[in-house]
């Protein structure tokens, strides 16, 4: 049984502090915004909000957006404050997508599946080539282009980072499934997103193999911890595997015009 206060005041501090490779932080007093170095996306990662304040904060991150002409997201959680938050963004503007559950696994008592063999082949995205390959794949899988993904595992590649990479998942000697794992030197969390399977290749594996590929590699690196934000698609499987639901979010999404 996991401590969920502990870990929910873990991931609210790397929330409030943390941004990944290729992200500036902006901390203010009330929020934490995200925006690529290329200014190519935009979010507003953390909040602390009372029911006097949440309205004008809403509209400040509103009006600071519109000056730039781009979109945001509001990542929200469901333990985020005050309650009601979400209608509130909706009444703003926002709209909001699917909720997703947040899971945690405790890697520190290495879990069996970790190292159980497997059929499947999966490698990590190693050569430029392959980022390609990645790109097709989760294009297929997830019907939506995957360019600016593409680009940030290249330009990882190019600089030689260790905190974003990509995997892909071999089935009868192809492609058939893709994953990425995202860490940061000050973080506990290995985060996983991305994964998924091509529909004639599910229920053989594959996720689950994608799962341990990048546990194992978020061992190597000495983080104890993995967080994912769950579909309901993949939240049973990743429970079979120990992961536990900590909190709940949605990516609510401004456009600019």
């Amino acid at each position: 049984m996991i401590d969920r206060t502990h870990f929910l005041t873990l991931l609210d501090r790397e929330r409030r502090e943390l941004g990944r490779d290729g992200e500036m932080v902006e901390t203010l007093d009330y929020v934490t915004r995200l925006r690529e170095t290329d200014g190519a996306w935009h979010t507003v990662a953390w909040s602390l909000l009372d029911e006097s304040s949440a309205d004008a904060a809403i509209a400040d991150q509103i009006e600071h957006h519109r000056r730039l002409g781009v979109n945001f997201e509001w990542k929200l959680y469901g333990h985020d404050h005050p309650p009601g938050l979400l209608t509130r963004l909706e009444r703003h503007g926002f709209a909001i997508g699917p909720r997703e559950a947040v899971l945690v696994c405790d890697l520190t008592d290495r879990p069996q599946w970790i190292d159980s063999t497997d059929r499947h082949t999966v490698i990590r995205v190693e050569r430029l080539e392959q980022v390609e390959v990645f790109r097709t794949v989760a294009g297929e899988i997830f019907e939506k282009d995957y360019h600016v993904t593409a680009r940030h595992l290249a330009a990882a590649l190019q600089s030689a980072s260790k905190q974003h990479h990509g995997y892909l998942a071999y089935a009868d000697g192809q492609p058939a499934g893709v994953g990425r794992l995202h860490t940061h030197p000050l973080s506990r969390f290995g985060g996983l997103y991305g994964g998924g399977v091509g529909r004639a290749f599910r229920g053989r594996g594959l996720y689950r193999a994608l799962v341990a590929a990048r546990a194992r590699d978020a061992l190597a690196d000495g983080i104890p911890y993995l967080i994912v934000d769950a579909l309901p698609t993949s939240r049973p499987i990743l429970e079979r595997l120990g992961f536990t639901w900590l909190t709940d979010t949605w990516p609510c999404e401004w456009r600019a015009g």
